[in-house]
């Protein structure tokens, strides 16, 4: 008997995993796909490049050799490759990569782009966050701190600490107290965020013998909102780092 697969599996079979949890394919048909959905829906993108995002805007029209995207207002008329960022269907961050070729009063034209690369990827992708974050949480009646955040998702953190703490698989935690530090003072200084409930899920020593725990968010819904909001900025602010 012959196994045919679903349009889905074919779909899922294109995409190849990166080592960061980001996702890349080169079908053409799954970058037309999402052409042809940003279009004709007029869904909005953002253009950029070194030192430069643009408002939002749209593109126009496209075949299978170019890309006409509505030019704003403020472009810089740069000729380099740029960086196309939009959601998916499934509100996940995409982008593709297009050589501008030339540009008109009102368009900004391009190669059609050979790469589509989806950017988060599950809602366990993890981000890195700034050196300085921190948690501290009760665990067994008693107050734990000292652990440094590595990265985090929309569901948890990984963390570590330079001296051996009691913790197992398991283990409850509550009143967890996560600190990400900003690049300003102020309003801008950092993000607090407070979890009512988290649970260890895994324990390791790392190579630079620290000792390290993933950590399993309780979420309510208004933690749950917080926590991705912060993912999905931080995710951006990396992604202007990386373009820079």
């Amino acid at each position: 008997m012959i196994a045919f697969k679903s349009s889905n599996e074919k779909i899922s079979g294109q995409w190849i995993t990166l080592a960061n949890g980001t996702q890349s394919t080169e079908s053409h048909e799954l970058i037309r796909m999402a052409l042809d959905r940003l279009r004709d829906k007029r869904e909005l993108v953002s253009l950029v490049h070194k030192g430069y995002q643009s408002p939002k805007t749209v593109i126009v029209n496209y075949d299978d050799r170019m890309l006409e995207i509505d030019k704003p207002i403020d472009w810089p008329e740069t000729q380099e490759t740029i960086h196309i960022l939009f959601k998916d269907e499934t509100m996940v961050w995409n982008k593709v990569l297009a050589q501008v070729t030339r540009t008109s009063e009102t368009s900004i034209f391009t190669e059609f782009p050979s790469t589509l690369f989806r950017l988060q990827r599950r809602s366990n992708y993890r981000v890195g966050v700034p050196n300085g974050s921190t948690v501290m949480f009760m665990h067994k009646n008693e107050m734990r701190q000292g652990f440094q955040v590595v990265d985090v998702s929309a569901n948890g953190i990984f963390v570590c600490t330079d001296r051996f703490a009691p913790l197992e698989p398991g283990d409850v935690l509550l009143d967890l107290a996560v600190f990400f530090p900003g690049a300003g003072t102020g309003l801008s200084a950092g993000t607090y965020m407070n979890i009512s409930k988290g649970r260890v899920m895994r324990a390791t020593r790392g190579d630079n013998k620290k000792y390290c725990y993933g950590i399993l968010f309780d979420l309510t819904k208004g933690e749950e909102e917080a926590l991705l909001q912060y993912v999905r900025l931080r995710e951006r602010e990396l992604l202007r780092k990386g373009m820079s």
